[in-house]
């Protein structure tokens, strides 16, 4: 078998697949319904493992609808649920994501094969096969890299948010408001998503019936934020001893600031440190270029 052939017979392995993929998610007038979207819809559940799918998903969120429940207990996929319940992205979209990753990855190697086989370089049979699963295996764990950096920014940004809500706080309680009462007023100030949030987690405590501090706990947990955490401590003893707390708060939220302005002043540092060394080779490379007329002349 030629290589020729070979890129022939894995193209028409890829189509294949992908119009298995479409007959998958378009389905067929006459085909029975999956056994698992059936007990979705009699429990009432929207989506499998408890996320809701965000009627912006598209295809890509049908995608990763199949490949959930394909794939639903297998601990390698890796979903990281705090990362994407910040976000606010579903699952099924984060996996069909992936699952498109993967597919580019794998789909890389056929076609650069299958061009080098039409300009006449040939490549042994099992190249695009293993550099194929490779690539895929690479490609996938792109859509995770993105997901931990967008939340570490997101993370970021509602703990700057976090200190003028702590400040907001201790104003209202020192204008005599009670403790869910100065966290609600204090979270219809910001406009910010930080503040959205906040407001969202407070409302949903208050027809709950649960304490305006749980829901603060509840955020600093999901967010990962150990000084939401102590703050929401912090309201509960005063809620329920009457403690004094306006220059605890304020306190807290200036310890906030500082160790937001040293991270700000290490990440400058470092990015500092790394720009040293193009300076110094941009610096290399004019010397040389102002010193060769010099070195022609002697030579």
């Amino acid at each position: 078998m030629t290589t020729t052939q070979a890129a022939v017979l894995l193209g028409l392995i890829a189509g294949a697949g992908l119009l298995l993929v479409l007959r998958e998610l378009i389905g067929r007038p006459t085909r029975q319904p999956h056994p698992a979207h059936t007990a979705r819809l009699l429990t009432g559940e929207v989506a499998i493992g408890g996320h809701h799918i965000g009627t912006n998903d598209g295809w890509t969120g049908r995608l990763g609808q199949v490949v959930l429940r394909r794939t639903s207990g297998w601990g390698v996929l890796q979903v990281p649920h705090r990362d994407l319940l910040l976000l606010r992205k579903s699952v099924p979209r984060f996996l069909g994501e992936r699952a498109l990753c993967a597919a580019a990855g794998l789909a890389l190697p056929v076609v650069g094969t299958a061009v080098l086989a039409v300009t006449g370089v040939r490549l042994p049979v099992a190249f695009p096969a293993v550099t194929g699963i490779i690539a895929a295996v690479a490609m996938s764990f792109v859509p995770l890299a993105n997901v931990a950096d967008l939340a570490r920014a997101k993370r970021a940004e509602f703990r700057r948010a976090m200190t003028s809500y702590i400040d907001l706080v201790a104003l209202e309680r020192a204008a005599g408001a009670g403790a869910a009462q100065a966290l609600e007023s204090a979270a219809r100030i910001g406009e910010s998503w930080a503040f959205r949030r906040l407001r969202d987690e407070l409302a949903h405590a208050r027809w709950a019936g649960i304490p305006a501090w749980e829901a603060l706990r509840t955020v600093g947990d999901d967010l990962r934020l150990p000084d939401l955490a102590d703050t929401a401590d912090v309201l509960r003893l005063s809620a329920v001893e009457g403690a004094t707390v306006y220059d605890v708060l304020r306190s807290r939220a200036s310890a906030m600031r500082g160790e937001i302005l040293a991270d700000d002043q290490a990440r400058a540092g470092a990015r500092t440190e790394r720009a040293t060394a193009p300076l110094a080779a941009t610096a290399v490379v004019f010397m040389l270029l102002l010193a060769s007329p010099v070195a022609m002349r002697i030579g």
